[in-house]
């Protein structure tokens, strides 16, 4: 009872006190981080140039129509608007689709500054806060979609940011304001950006239920209007839930694969998707764990071979990171940190239900926190390396 009491102590203070490695870290230690941010965004925009293309040309043609006050609106659309409305907000002060560019690269300046800063909170050691820094700044697989013109960069950016608030909402009533606006706006991002209104109901009821109660009560009536919005946007545009991938098994979306050779159970017209997937479970088990494991993978059947090797190397280096870092949070109990661990597999819950991105788009938030679970591994492995010299 007593251990319990300290925790709720210990878990209500963190978010006031000073943030640990933020003396430790120098100007030349900014400057480092920054400028690898820089040279990885100089590199991507270099061979892979400003992305108008794709599914960016559906939010430009939806700001298009708002602006001409045109058009027919879907309930499904407002799971997009906050970022439609950026659009429409630089088209009608005269600039260009493409300068959309600028907004999703500053807003990964800010994730880079506040990936930092979580880590601060949670580290006092220089160099794992100063080597996850370079780690997420450098990291091309989620800094490679800031010059794509998709939702998934900004989304995966106020992410981290939204953490940052919600780690020190209780500092400042500025800090309180910009959470919650998060908070609130972060679905209309993208449809997930619900998950971390559940996130957010996760860290607080690892603190204390009792103490947190009103905000878990906005949350859950929150879920329940976006619960509604879902409904009317599945009986608007049926085709807004896209069931072919479960029925054809298709681990990643709209590439064939072999699990059908599993099925025992034909699909049916009429047939709904959860009774076709629960009458064949061998294959539902092999296609759910495929998925899992192809959002960390990264690789691909129809990538190159040097490709996939250089996938391999990165993301190995993340995942190891990341394996001592949730062993360090599960081992020594720090619940005040469990949250990093829903928050992957929150994340991880769409593409295992739906399917796989086929360049890993989609896996960019479930990235975020393996990478700052990377920084939690880095400073166990500096604190272990530390304690050991003191006994010797």
């Amino acid at each position: 009872m007593s251990g319990t009491l300290s925790f709720r102590k210990n878990a209500a203070r963190l978010s006031m006190l000073p943030e640990k490695g933020t003396e430790n870290l120098k100007k030349p230690d900014w400057f480092l981080i920054g400028a690898c941010w820089l040279l990885t965004q100089l590199l991507s925009l270099y061979y892979l140039g400003i992305n108008a293309g794709e599914e960016s040309i559906k939010y430009i043609d939806l700001a298009d129509k708002w602006i001409r006050g045109g058009g027919h609106y879907g309930w499904y659309n407002l799971f997009y608007s906050g970022y439609t409305a950026i659009h429409v907000l630089l088209r009608t002060a005269g600039f260009p689709a493409k300068s959309m560019y600028i907004i999703q690269l500053l807003l990964s300046a800010a994730a880079t500054y506040y990936f930092i800063r979580i880590l601060c909170l949670y580290s006092r050691s220089r160099k794992a806060i100063l080597i996850a820094g370079i780690l997420y700044s450098t990291c091309f697989i989620i800094q490679q979609w800031v010059s794509a013109l998709f939702t998934d960069s900004a989304f995966s950016s106020l992410l981290i940011i939204a953490l940052y608030f919600l780690l020190t909402q209780e500092k400042s009533k500025g800090n309180r304001i910009i959470f919650w606006a998060l908070l609130i706006l972060l679905p209309t991002f993208r449809p997930v950006g619900f998950l971390f209104i559940l996130l957010a109901c996760c860290y607080w009821i690892f603190i204390s239920v009792r103490k947190n109660m009103g905000k878990l009560i906005f949350c859950s009536v929150y879920l329940l209007l976006i619960g509604f919005v879902i409904d009317r946007s599945l009986t608007q545009s049926p085709a807004y839930f896209y069931p072919f991938h479960n029925i054809q098994a298709n681990v990643i979306c709209g590439y064939p694969g072999n699990l059908l050779q599993y099925r025992k159970v034909p699909y049916q017209e009429g047939m709904s998707i959860f009774s076709y997937l629960l009458e064949n479970p061998g294959m539902t088990i092999r296609l759910f764990f495929n998925r899992f494991f192809k959002i960390f993978s990264m690789t691909r059947d129809y990538f190159s071979t040097k490709h996939n090797l250089l996938l391999v190397a990165t993301t190995g280096v993340y995942y190891i990171l990341a394996f001592i870092g949730a062993l360090r949070i599960i081992f020594r109990k720090q619940k005040e940190k469990y949250f990093l661990l829903a928050g992957l597999l929150l994340f991880s819950i769409p593409s295992v239900i739906f399917c796989v991105d086929w360049s890993g788009r989609f896996s960019l938030p479930v990235l975020c926190f393996v990478l700052l679970l990377s920084g939690i591994g880095l400073d166990g492995i500096f604190k272990i390396k530390q304690d050991s010299k003191r006994i010797i």
